[in-house]
């Protein structure tokens, strides 16, 4: 599985404090394993939010605050955007 980055998503990264930006590196290291072991922390919540032809929308949740979206596609993960859980849905009922 190859693991992407959008620019958007790294902006916002840098936004964070350092200590949330520790948690959020650890949940994505959390993430790449779930690919290789296919288990995840119960903490993290993988949910696979829909399908859309060949791509599945994913979010993982850092924190009770912070949440991350990807998408998967064949060999390939799109972190796509990190923010709260509102920001998530907003952002996910402009792409419908």
């Amino acid at each position: 599985m190859d693991f992407r980055y959008k620019k958007d998503y790294l902006k916002r990264f840098d936004r964070f404090p350092q200590q949330e930006k520790g948690l959020i590196i650890l949940a994505d290291k959390q993430i790449r394993d779930y690919y290789t072991t296919h288990s995840a922390p119960y903490g993290l919540r993988i949910k696979k939010l829909f399908q859309e032809a060949n791509a599945g929308i994913f979010e993982a949740r850092v924190s009770d605050k912070i949440r991350i979206l990807w998408v998967e596609s064949e060999n390939l993960a799109v972190f796509t955007i990190l923010g709260s859980h509102d920001e998530i849905r907003n952002y996910i009922k402009r792409l419908r």
